[in-house]
């Protein structure tokens, strides 16, 4: 497997616990629920309006001015509800998910079809059908409750596996593209660049209020206070289009999606405070719930749930003895092993960067001088004696060169994983400029007379 082939494999397929996915499920179903629950007066006035008004969209089938059946509609609605309610439990979620995301897709299709669309429902759409055709209910459903009480032998709950990765990751991907399309499409139009001006989001703003006071609407008052104020809307337009255009960037580390994800929460509240522009599935966070720990929301529940249940007991019958308390977890378990040249100056520094900004203690370190490091170089092909290279370890597999470093750079805090999309650069390109900077390392960089103390919670990250 080439380079770039496995750095999209590790993205795509990366672990992920079980307990996110079904919280995301859980989430959106609950959404779901209240959403077409609250817009079903209105579904019903649309399928009531001028039949000459419908145009096909999406997954409805037909021919202008011939809509489905009214009949029709009123089933599909109310199965719609009743499979948003089963998805929402994780009750027979093998057949529910795929029921319930080929309804919502077409009731929203259907609404659609009449005069207006409704842009910011296609995200809800999409995100339910990724959920209703994964293992999102593995965990935290009826289904997992019943499956518990067939088997006998307690196998335990599923634990972090790829297959729990890639829907969010997909879900993610589908965010920030939907972003990055409105990006392009503000580009591509007439305006350019010179839509950040703040001109055009200006008229926006005092077109939406006129269409509300001639529908009888009461406009926004801020619209009108703000109106005179060009270089906010400038600001604000600036904003806007840099949150939209590098949304990708979102996808390449962790801390940086949900960084991005904050700020475009925060962008669509700026839009209704501004604007009056309602945007629910933005406004409540649901969207962006993706790029979060949600899982620990649903641990939380589980050990509410436990004590809840474990102060019943106690009232009932107190236990002769305590349990013995379960020994305390290290704060970190190194999962990768950096091998580096202990006598050169660099590789020194490196290491200590490394050290500085690998808050979670992902990596532990050894010489290339070393037993083990030795044993990595001819694992490598390299001679004992060439120690201008870096070799890490990491998941059975060992990268050297400039791949170890992006990959190391991966995997630290702040926003130096964006490095890491460098990888996509041909590796001999990568590894001439490493082994420029390797040749000239001892002569650039002095390597200290004295070894300078280290902390002991980084001491104990050394293996010999």
């Amino acid at each position: 497997m080439t380079t770039t082939r496995r750095a999209l494999h590790d993205f795509w397929f990366e672990a992920a616990p079980p307990g996110r996915l079904a919280v995301l499920r859980i989430i959106l179903g609950l959404y779901s629920l209240w959403y077409v629950g609250t817009e079903q007066d209105d579904l019903v006035k649309v399928a009531l309006t001028d039949p000459r008004l419908f145009e096909p969209v999406g997954v409805m089938f037909g021919s202008p001015g011939s809509p489905p059946s009214l009949e029709l509609f009123h089933w599909i609605l109310r199965g719609t509800l009743v499979a948003a309610f089963c998805f929402t439990l994780g009750l027979w979620h093998r057949i529910t998910g795929p029921v319930f995301a080929g309804s919502l897709l077409w009731l929203l299709c259907y609404r659609n079809s009449w005069s207006m669309i409704y842009h910011s429902d296609n995200l809800l759409v999409l995100h339910v059908i990724v959920l209703g055709l994964t293992r999102s209910a593995d965990v935290y459903s009826l289904d997992a409750v019943l499956r518990g009480l067939r088997q006998r032998a307690d196998t335990g709950p599923p634990r972090p596996a790829w297959q729990y990765g890639w829907p969010i990751k997909l879900m993610i991907a589908l965010t920030v593209s939907s972003y990055f399309v409105t990006a392009v499409a503000k580009l591509a139009g007439p305006l350019g660049l010179s839509w950040m001006t703040g001109r055009a989001l200006r008229s926006h703003m005092a077109v939406d209020g006129l269409r509300k006071e001639l529908l009888g609407v009461d406009p926004n008052p801020v619209a009108y206070a703000l109106y005179d104020w060009l270089p906010l809307f400038t600001v604000l337009a600036v904003g806007s289009f840099a949150i939209e255009f590098f949304a990708p960037v979102a996808l390449l580390n962790k801390r940086v999606g949900r960084f991005w994800a904050i700020n475009a929460f925060l962008m669509h509240w700026g839009i209704y405070f501004v604007m009056g522009i309602t945007f629910r599935y933005h406004l409540w966070g649901v969207i962006f719930a993706p790029f979060f720990p949600v899982e620990r929301l649903g641990e939380w529940v589980s050990k509410l749930g436990r004590r809840l249940v474990g102060d019943v007991r106690s009232d009932a019958e107190a236990p002769a003895t305590a349990p013995p308390p379960l020994p305390a977890q290290p704060s970190g378990v190194p999962r990768a092993t950096l091998y580096y040249d202990g006598e050169c100056g660099l590789c020194d520094r490196f290491v200590r960067f490394v050290l500085r900004h690998d808050s979670r203690e992902y990596f532990q370190f050894a010489t290339l001088q070393s037993d083990a490091g030795r044993a990595q170089l001819a694992r490598l092909g390299t001679s004992q004696t060439d120690l201008r290279t870096v070799v890490l370890a990491e998941e059975g597999k060992s990268y050297s060169r400039s791949t170890a470093t992006l990959r190391v750079c991966r995997r630290l805090g702040g926003l130096w994983p964006l490095l890491y999309g460098c990888i996509v650069i041909p590796k001999p390109w990568r590894d001439a400029v490493y082994s420029l900077v390797a040749r000239n390392r001892k002569r650039l960089f002095k390597t200290t007379p004295e070894c300078p103390v280290m902390p002991p919670h980084w001491r104990r990250r050394f293996i010999s």
